[in-house]
């Protein structure tokens, strides 16, 4: 690892940017961060012959890509559930539950074992279908809104560029990224994605149909009704090949003339009494058109006489005008749900068979169902239990659903036709979570206090020292640093792990508990998520300095949702379903309880918990804290669940009551709070 060195004016400066939580300036790039630094160009933007978007919050690609290099952000990735085998570390498709920036940042990073040296450089395909964020709201199956952006314009853009640097880097060389969004924001998109991937790599803009609102014909408007979304296809580099889409032509059997522009020798004859006019040529040689005539595929024109041959064509190749098919679906009765054959045309166009395909706004799985169907591999992400559900169900049950093309046997015989059921189960595939952590998994910090402090302190090469650490007479110091004292921030203590936070005052208690004769360094090994500042100096009672440093873990291994940070909360209605675009923290998976009973109307809640807090630090009272309702009307105990329902809270009354028609004899139930965490799934009573 690459050693820093700062002057103590950077220090300073470095410090009074992390106090105030502004960023540092870009200079400092180089030497903190000096293995990553040197691979990118901090200046390259002000050298870009290209126009920029100029907005406040924008930073450097350099200073986006150290971050991950650094650790900053990249979350350990934790199986959840698998489904189907697989033989000596053989591929396994993803569906991810957590930020995708966290993933997209611990695939960069590239030393999870999960996606080591399987994802970066590796996509050939990229499709996202971010949240437009220009407070437009799409119409859903019965008209309920599906989107209710909450982001303001500038933040929505360097959101999507941070990500967007992020997904370039995953790219193969010859791979692609289509990003769809609508006509309000894909001009700014448009210039953003020059700036990332480069003017020269831009490919085309495709327009596709999208879903019109309902408008009066006896009424006037401000503006004309809106037809189409936009698709911005771009490369990586010059090496992307695309195969051009096709369609069914109507126009197979066509008459067009014969005569063609441009001069070749020997291709001016004479033909039923006609001459190419002057610079022009016949299209076929004399014999070839002698052939034709016989064959009746080359004819006088009926009333002109002049020559005219049949084009026989079973397809077109399309350009950039998709308007003949619409963007949208709703079969799995999801908001804003892509249609299958928008992305088959996409896969199809930009990947062949065993490609990696990957979409990071995932919400029902269109993406993977298409590139499952037509043998491609596929990550999914997204952060919303309910489309980390509806993912899963639509992959198990996708035998059932249709084929997207015929397929053949090995003689050439269709064995299923296109819109016939697919007839395959799904090739294995896992869930597996970014940034949210089953605790057990982890550690039981309260059973294994010791063991988290000797993990922690060989984080930084550092052993425990009880003897020489006496001295100090403060709690939680188990090592020396250069002679200066380390603490170990204990998370094991659920005071700690609830209440307390680093911050100045809980600095500024160090010096007292030490008598107030503190001084010199004095370093805290922390999660960098307990910390809310960084490297910090104050000043001890004779008024000499006292210097915190944070030792930070190079992944964010901690988090617990009960601290004030303001965490993205699972949607309690549909209205906010693809609200879910950035989590600010980790957590751990806390559990939740449930109980339920039938009754006449459908099911009562009987018991809900979670031990999640809410944004003032307490408890939710009943069921305040859920977020929806899973409901598997085929439940057996054992087997995969599988989601038939989703109730949101908002459907739900304040006593429980779950209005539910058709409800089955075998019943099973999972309740997702407002943090994403889940209970055990249950039967119904």
């Amino acid at each position: 690892m690459a050693k820093i060195n700062l002057t103590k004016e950077e220090k300073a400066s470095l410090i009074e940017a992390v106090n105030k939580g502004v960023e540092p300036s870009p200079d400092l790039l180089p030497k903190l961060f000096p293995g990553a630094a040197e691979k990118f160009d901090v200046q390259a933007l002000d050298r870009a012959k290209i126009p920029t978007l100029e907005y406040a919050g924008k930073r450097s690609k350099a200073t986006i890509l150290a971050e991950a290099g650094a650790g900053i952000g990249a979350a350990p990735l934790q199986n959840v559930r698998c489904f189907g085998d697989v033989k000596n570390g053989q591929w396994r498709n993803l569906i991810v539950q957590g930020d995708n920036l966290q993933f997209l940042k611990t695939c960069y990073k590239n030393v999870d074992p999960l996606i080591k040296d399987k994802v970066k450089g590796k996509v050939k395909l990229i499709y996202i279908d971010p949240p437009f964020a220009t407070k437009s709201e799409f119409g859903g199956r019965e008209g309920e809104r599906s989107y209710a952006d909450k982001i303001d314009a500038a933040e929505f853009i360097e959101a999507l560029r941070e990500r967007l640097i992020y997904l370039r880097e995953l790219l193969a060389d010859d791979g692609s990224i289509y990003l769809h969004l609508d006509n309000k924001m894909s001009h700014y998109a448009k210039v953003m994605m020059d700036e990332v991937f480069g003017k020269d790599n831009f490919r085309n803009e495709i327009f596709v149909s999208r879903i019109k609102k309902n408008v009066n014909e006896y009424e006037m408007a401000h503006s004309l009704n809106i037809d189409l979304d936009n698709i911005l296809f771009y490369s990586k580099t010059e090496k992307t090949k695309i195969d051009q889409p096709k369609i069914d032509s109507d126009k197979k059997h066509r008459w067009h003339s014969f005569e063609a522009s441009g001069v070749r020798n020997g291709m001016d004859y004479e033909l039923f009494g006609f001459k190419p006019k002057t610079g022009n040529h016949w299209r076929w040689s004399y014999n070839r058109a002698q052939i034709a005539i016989q064959d009746r595929l080359l004819r006088p024109n009926h009333r002109t006489g002049k020559p005219e041959y049949l084009v026989t064509k079973d397809f077109e190749i399309l350009g950039t005008n998709w308007s003949d098919l619409t963007g949208y679906s709703f079969r799995n009765n999801y908001p804003t749900e892509k249609s299958e054959t928008l992305i088959s045309r996409i896969i199809l166009a930009s990947s062949n068979p065993d490609d990696l395909v990957l979409d990071c706004f995932a919400g029902s799985g269109t993406t993977a169902a298409v590139a499952e169907k037509f043998g491609r591999r596929w990550i999914a992400c997204d952060f919303g239990k309910h489309a980390i559900y509806t993912m899963q169900r639509r992959m198990l049950r996708i035998a059932e659903s249709k084929a997207l093309a015929d397929e053949k046997d090995a003689s050439g015989k269709v064995i299923v036709k296109k819109g016939e059921p697919y007839r395959k189960e799904p090739k294995p595939f896992c869930i597996i979570s970014s940034g949210a952590y089953d605790f057990s998994h982890v550690m039981d910090l309260r059973k294994h206090k010791d063991t988290y402090i000797d993990f922690v302190l060989g984080l930084f090469q550092l052993s425990r020292d009880d003897d020489k650490v006496r001295k100090y007479k403060l709690a939680n110091i188990y090592a020396l640093k250069d002679g200066d004292p380390v603490e170990v921030y204990p998370v094991w203590d659920d005071q700690f792990l609830k209440e307390v936070k680093i911050d100045e005052e809980y600095l500024r208690g160090i010096i007292s508990q030490s008598g107030g004769r503190l001084k010199g360094d004095y370093f805290i090994i922390t999660p960098e998520s307990c910390a809310n500042v960084g490297d910090t100096v104050l000043k001890n009672q004779d008024g000499k300095d006292v210097n915190f440093q944070m030792l930070t873990f190079p992944y964010k291994v901690l988090e617990d949702i009960s601290r004030t940070l303001e965490l993205q909360e699972q949607p309690s209605s549909q209205d906010n379903v693809n609200n879910l675009i950035t989590s600010t923290a980790f957590y751990f998976n806390e559990d939740v309880t449930l109980k339920a009973r039938r009754v006449k109307e459908g099911l009562q809640i009987t018991e809900f918990e979670t031990r999640i807090l809410n944004k003032e630090g307490r408890r939710f009272d009943g069921i305040t804290g859920l977020a929806m309702l899973l409901v598997d009307l085929d439940y057996e105990p054992g087997k995969p669940f599988d989601m038939d329902v989703t109730v949101f809270a908002k459907e739900i009354s304040e006593d429980g009551l779950v209005k539910v028609d058709n409800l089955t004899k075998k019943v099973g139930l999972i309740a997702i709070d407002k943090h994403g965490n889940e209970s055990k799934p249950i039967e119904l009573e």
